[in-house]
This record gives structure tokens, sequence and C-alpha cells, in this order.
């Protein structure tokens, strides 16, 4: 083992060499080593040994009475070693956000107040102060039109709502543009649009009000859907106050992702159209809510709006047909008194009986015609993936043994084992493995399983998730390990050094 982390934190950490202290500390403490249980004795941490457990163990004997208080402290640390200009960029990416890193607020403001005599134009907006700042002038070191600067500020949540209202105000009445945009670094071919920044970053409905008042387009493919994730549901009225088409949008989908019965009822006493036809699932807002796991009440709501439970999506299919292939009995016991009954053809009943994880009806259908999987249509193959990705663990069993192709694509063109691994599903990433799923399956965004799995645990983790743990699963299988400098959770890191280390 290397030398124990133990006593005073230096005047410089550094977090990954912590990191590895902690994990190496793990190894020891599953080894049984007598250095390791010793210093993990006098916290008295119930068995197994865990990675957060180490991680406590080390901010324990530096002083710290958590690991992210360990952690915030290191940060802190090395962010006031940094030189002017790099202090500046790491207080913009804090700020603002960059790349898929949404806004830290609160470690922004705290390093801006670390080091107060560092005001270049770029901080100072950021505060809220654009005095003797010109309109239209880029502001490096992003080269950003200064009010781009102050409608993205996330410090408007940090008790600096006023400053930045009162810079916006003196911005635009000094000629600056609200339909301009911010360039993010990693995302340079995409400009954002200011009230998409207001919104979705600043959240901040004062700035949003300025913003539209000054005539930036509500109808920008970009505000009204982020909205609808926002719990401050004053910037869904005030966008749809000032002309935001819900049609064409997909917000009213988006909304339906969450599970909020008074969120959407805000959307549809707003105007979205209960009865929307998107034009990229070909699917209406009750056959998302179905699919989506929505509950019998959104489904209530919807059809007090208008939905008609009777309308078609864009292939044809019937809302029976949506709640029959998710397994939704609840759905189909409710449509049964309004005259919607589930397809009756063969195929259709066998994909509903393996989506219920009915086994006795899948297993007799099939007996009953042996070439029934086999003459499944390329749509219908893709159950598999749609059930791995609601995480319906029963079903994806049945069809796995029943035959099913295990690599066949879905949603995203994505397989079973990339849906499974991007929803940090270990249980159904191990299933699937063993029926012959692959980590090299690709995906619609040119990735791999291992790739999904990166990704979503870094980025977009859904709550519940083991990545840690599909990521030995995926290495089991024959996955290069990660490279040390990819960006990695410490339990993930923690796999990856222990199989590097096992090679």
């Amino acid at each position: 083992m290397s030398e124990p982390a133990r006593g005073t934190l230096p005047p410089h950490p550094d977090p990954d060499q912590l990191r590895r202290q902690a994990r190496e500390l793990l190894r020891g403490w599953q080894a049984q080593d007598p250095e390791a249980l010793a210093r993990a004795a006098p916290l008295a941490l119930p068995p197994p040994p865990r990675l957060a457990q180490a991680q406590l163990v080390i901010a324990r004997e530096l002083g710290f009475a958590s690991w992210t208080r360990l952690l915030d402290e290191v940060e802190r640390r090395r962010d006031s070693a940094l030189d002017d200009a790099r202090y500046t960029e790491r207080v913009l990416v804090l700020a603002l956000g960059r790349g898929y890193a949404a806004p830290r607020p609160a470690q922004a403001l705290a390093l801006l107040q670390a080091r107060p005599g560092l005001r270049p134009t770029t901080l100072r907006l950021l505060l809220g102060d654009a005095d003797g700042v010109h309109p239209t002038h880029p502001v490096p070191p992003w080269n950003l039109p200064p009010l781009a600067l102050v409608a993205f500020s996330s410090l408007a949540q940090q008790g600096h709502e006023a400053a930045l209202c009162a810079a916006m105000d003196r911005l635009l009445e000094a000629g600056a543009d609200p339909s301009t945009g911010l360039i993010d670094p990693e995302f340079p071919e995409r400009p954002l649009p200011l009230l998409y920044g207001a919104v979705a970053r600043a959240r901040c409905a004062a700035l949003v009000q300025r913003l539209l008042d000054a005539g930036a387009e509500p109808n920008d493919n970009e505000s009204l859907y982020h909205a609808v994730e926002q719990d401050d549901r004053r910037l869904v009225a005030l966008l749809a106050a000032a002309g935001a088409r819900w049609s064409g949008t997909n917000a009213l989908f988006r909304q339906l992702d969450f599970d909020s019965v008074e969120h959407l009822q805000q959307v549809l006493a707003l105007g979205a159209d209960a009865n929307e036809l998107s034009a990229s699932t070909g699917t209406r807002p009750l056959h998302h809510a179905v699919a989506r796991g929505r509950t019998l009440a959104h489904l209530e709501l919807l059809r007090a709006h208008g939905a008609d439970v009777a309308a078609l999506d864009g292939h044809g299919h019937t809302l029976a047909w949506h709640a029959a292939r998710a397994g939704r009995a609840d759905v189909l016991a409710w449509l049964a008194p309004l005259g919607q009954r589930p397809p009756e053809a063969l195929h259709e009943r066998f994909l509903a009986a393996c989506a219920a994880a009915d086994e006795p009806t899948a297993r007799r259908l099939l007996a009953d015609h042996p070439h029934l999987l086999q003459s499944l249509a390329p749509w219908d193959r893709t159950l598999l993936p749609e059930q791995a990705q609601r995480g319906a663990f029963e079903s994806v069993r049945l069809m796995l043994t029943l035959g099913w192709p295990v690599d066949v694509p879905g949603p995203w063109q994505a397989s079973a084992l990339n849906q499974a691994a991007f929803r940090g599903d270990a249980a159904m990433v191990a299933l699937l493995l063993t029926h012959g799923a692959r980590w090299h399956e690709k995906n619609g965004y040119g990735g791999d399983a291992l790739g999904s799995c990166l990704h979503a645990g870094c980025h977009e983790p859904v709550a519940g998730g083991d990545y840690a743990e599909v990521l030995r699963l995926l290495l089991a299988d024959g996955a290069p390990p990660p490279e040390p400098d990819d960006a990695l959770t410490d339990e993930m890191a923690a796999v990856a050094d222990t199989w590097r280390g096992s090679r």
C-alpha cells in the first residue's frame, strides 16, 4: 500500500491521489490487511467494506467529517492556487456550465469570494456588474456577448438576481441583442439562445421576463422544452404567455417524462395539445405516458383535456396496443370500459404475453406456432430493448429464455445491453451477458455498451443505478478498462483500478 493519508491535508492536495489512497485502503481492508483493518476499526463501520467507507476513513484521518467536505476543501485549495487566467476560466465553468457539466453556483460564488480583488469584466458580469461594459463587444476568455454572461449566470440562484436583472436592463438599454446566443467551447457548432440560458442555467424568472420583453424569441426550440424540467413553474407560464408554441417542441412529451400530475395540469391548462402527434416519435401524449410508466391519474388528466383514447399513433397503433406492448395491465383494465381492447392477432398476443412476463401464455402460443418468434417483424423484435429500457427484468428474462435475438436495436438504435448499461441496471446487464450479449454492441451515437455505462454514470445517472457493478460486468466480458484520464465516478474508478491490478 502507498503512504496512508493521515494527519494534515497538504497545502496543494491532489484529489486523484486521495481517491487512489481510498481505493488502496479498500483493497487492503477486503484482503484483511492488518494495517487497513486497524485504520478502519475506530469508525466501527458495518461490513462488507465499501469504497464510501474507505473514503470516510481517509476523510476522518485528515480531520474532515465526510469525504464530500474533504473534496470540497481540496477543490477550494487547488482553485485558489490557480493563476488569474485559469482562475477566471474555472469560475466561468462553475457559473455557466460547460459541455455536459451543469453549473455549480454555490462553488462558483465561493471561489469568487476567495479572490475578491480579481474582477475582470467576465467575472463582474457574472455577478451582475455591467458598469462601463460595451453592450456588443465580446468578452474574453470565451469571447461571449456581455448579455450572455448575465443571462446564463447561475449566480442568480445565489443572491445575485437583483444585480443581474439590473445589469441586463443596462445592457439591453444600451443596445445588446436579446436574440444572440452563447457558444459553449465544448459544442461550438450550436449556439445556445440567451432565453434558454435564463431558463435552464440561471433558472431565473425575472431574467426570462426581461428577455421576452426585449423581444427574445420564445420559439427557439430549446427554452420551452427545458422549462418543463424546472421546479419553478413561473418559467413555463412566462414562455406560454409570450406565445411559445407547444406543438412541434416535444415539451408536453418531455413533461410526461416526469411523474408530476400537478405540473402536467399546468402544461395542459396553458394550451398544450393533449392529442399532439410527435413528428419525431410518431406517438401522442397518451401513448408516450403509457410507455414512460405514468399513472392512471396522468391518463385521466390527459383525457379530461381532450385526449382521444381512440386516436391512433403515426404508425396506426391504438392506445391499447401501446399498453399491451408495455405490459400495462392497469391501463388495459382502464381502457376496457372505454371500448378499447388490445389487438387479437397472433403475434400481438405473443408480444403482450412477453411484455407482461406471462410465461404460460407465451409458451403456449409458441408451442402452437413453433416459428412464431422467427416470423416477427423487425419493429416487433424491438420489444426486448424497449423492455430493457423500462427496467422490466422479468419480461426481458422471459424473452431471452424463449430465444429472442439479444442484440436487436431499439430506442436510440441501441441494444438491450446498451439500454441496461445506461440505466446502471446491473442485474439486467448480467442477465443479458449470460444470454450472449456483448459489450461492443453499438448504439445510434456511435458508441457501445461500455460507452453507454461510462457516459450515463458520469453525466446522466439514473437513480438507483449501480454503474460500478455494470462496469465490472462489462470488463469481465472483455471490454477494455477506461483510460486513467477518463471521467469516472470514484466507484467506477475503483473497479477499473482493481481490474488493472488483477491483469
